[in-house]
């Protein structure tokens, strides 16, 4: 999707916990297919595995997110063309911009530093007050989630360990402003690796409290909160759960004609109409009987053995006022209506 939209900039892969046979495997596949046929600024991270929780010096379990932090700082130490001033403890260059995605992030528009453009940013709310329109020292950005300033509901005194830190001082109504921060994450290279360095010191004592998903996000809130990093959160950089009333972008893809919003969806062009930055696939989408689940995918989809997926008719907005959720749901086969808005947004 990066290559499709014209991204700039390097992108990288991070992965995490792979053996060495499974480490050149992917190494060998993403140089052939990706590297050498794509573009050379398209690059792998591989990482050691970072997902085991501990206890008491043993293995107790598996939170695979907590690759995300562990994975970023390790990328950020050791990855091509990062580094850390061994003389200052500082990146080798703090002015990069440093954007972190989720792995089921697809880029629909390419990202900047600048939302000082309107007619592409929305921001609403008391995410106004004080607002940043570009990314620079000081000024991370990121997508408005729904973590309001839960993190403040922890026992931040044994997750912080400090007496004083500026975490413990911030009221309610500014960690609902400032900190409720979610990918895409974007932050210059000097913010990015500080955040990183706290964010793992403090998620697997975030887990300790919330063993739950969404705990690595809290630990991003603390550790933002503790380096005195608020952030502009932005709405419109996501699409993801077809039923939100705001908090995305999908006012972009209510925009456009029912009749077109297929046939766009499948040959993108931002600069025709705004688009968020990237559809997030963290929800399940279904119209009449056709569905999309990402963990439904087979997983040898990337073979030239599989199937393609099939082809949804063009004009499946308008076709269908309904969805059949797929099994196990009961009952089989159970119709259930979705308005025309809801059902465009599907469409997409």
């Amino acid at each position: 999707s990066a290559l499709k939209v014209g991204q700039e900039g390097y992108v990288t892969r991070i992965a995490s916990g792979c053996e060495d046979d499974e480490a050149e495997a992917e190494r060998e596949w993403h140089n052939k297919h990706i590297k050498q046929a794509m573009s050379e600024k398209f690059n792998i991270h591989l990482t050691p595995h970072f997902s085991s929780v501990k206890k008491d010096g043993q293995v107790v379990g598996n939170y695979e997110f907590f690759n995300k932090p562990f994975g970023l700082r390790h990328w950020m130490e050791n990855g091509e063309g990062m580094g850390v001033d061994p003389k200052t403890g500082a990146m080798k260059d703090e002015d990069t911009i440093v954007i972190l995605l989720d792995p089921d992030h697809v880029i629909l528009q390419p990202f900047s530093d600048d939302f000082s453009d309107e007619n592409r940013t929305v921001i609403t709310g008391n995410h106004l007050e004080n607002k940043k329109t570009r990314v620079k020292h000081g000024s991370p950005f990121g997508q408005l989630y729904g973590l309001g300033g839960g993190w403040l509901k922890f026992d931040l005194d044994k997750i912080l360990g400090e007496a004083d830190s500026p975490a413990k001082h911030v009221p309610m109504r500014d960690a609902q402003r400032d900190y409720p921060a979610g990918p895409p994450y974007l932050a210059t290279a000097r913010d990015m690796y500080q955040i990183a360095i706290k964010w793992t010191d403090f998620v697997p004592k975030v887990h300790d409290q919330y063993p739950h998903l969404l705990a690595e996000m809290y630990a991003y809130c603390v550790a933002a909160a503790h380096l005195k990093l608020p952030h502009q959160i932005v709405n419109s950089m996501m699409v993801s759960n077809t039923g939100m009333s705001s908090g995305e972008g999908w006012r972009f893809i209510d925009k456009i004609p029912a009749e077109e919003v297929c046939e766009y969806a499948s040959a993108l062009d931002y600069k025709k109409h705004a688009l968020p930055n990237v559809l997030h696939h963290c929800q399940r989408y279904m119209l009449g009987k056709h569905f999309f689940g990402k963990r439904r995918l087979p997983k040898d989809f990337f073979t030239c053995e599989s199937p393609m997926l099939v082809q949804v008719p063009g004009d499946i907005a308008l076709k269908y006022d309904y969805r059949i959720p797929p099994p196990p749901h009961k009952p089989p086969g159970e119709k259930k209506p979705v308005s025309k808005h809801v059902a465009k947004r599907e469409a997409f």
